[in-house]
């Protein structure tokens, strides 16, 4: 029996149609994958940006493997405020000036609005490291104390190494410190020897 085209094309739409009804879409599958793992995501637009993304994702993997750190790259800063603002990517790697567009709702994603942002780690001039501000407060502090185990990111400024730095910087530029990044500032701060 010989099928003739229309039919065969009419099979395949309804092959497309039941895959995408029984949950098996790409789509799903992305926010699954994306769910696992510690995404950090960075503009591609920013030369600089992803390539230290990657040195941080590697350094935490060194620090905290089960957090399967990995960084990814959005094209423009509207898809980085997309992704943050709908939380399905959590953390961004940013400038100073990106940061503080994305939290008062200006520059390139003002159209989306501000982005509730916290900040996580000063990163190397004039990156920081910044996350959605319902980011998980333990996961949070799982990322501060992955990235200065083991002596410290390799991606991490020199200013990063306590929390009154922090503080001050978190001040400047108007994006509250996570408090459960703060927690292990915190905790850190008082384990070191005085004097």
């Amino acid at each position: 029996m010989r099928i003739g085209r229309r039919e065969a094309l009419k099979g395949l739409l309804l092959c497309g149609v039941a895959g995408f009804l029984s949950g098996h879409a790409p789509y799903r599958q992305w926010q699954v994958y994306r769910a696992e793992r510690l995404m950090i995501v960075a503009c591609r637009r920013e030369p600089e940006a992803f390539p230290l993304a990657q040195t941080l994702a590697a350094d935490l993997a060194r620090s905290i493997p089960q957090a399967k750190p990995e960084a990814a790259r959005a094209p423009t800063m509207l898809h980085v405020t997309r992704l943050v603002l709908t939380r399905q990517i959590e953390v961004a790697l940013l400038t100073v000036p990106q940061a503080q567009d994305m939290f008062q709702g200006k520059g390139e994603g003002a159209s989306e609005g501000p982005v509730p942002l916290k900040l996580l780690a000063l990163l190397r001039p004039p990156f920081v490291l910044v996350c959605h501000q319902d980011f998980d407060r333990d996961r949070a502090y799982l990322v501060a104390f992955g990235a200065f185990d083991n002596g410290g990111s390799q991606a991490l400024g020199t200013q990063s190494a306590g929390l009154a730095p922090l503080l001050r910087r978190s001040a400047e530029m108007g994006i509250p410190l996570h408090p459960g990044a703060q927690e292990f500032y915190v905790e850190q701060g008082a384990a070191k020897p005085q004097g």
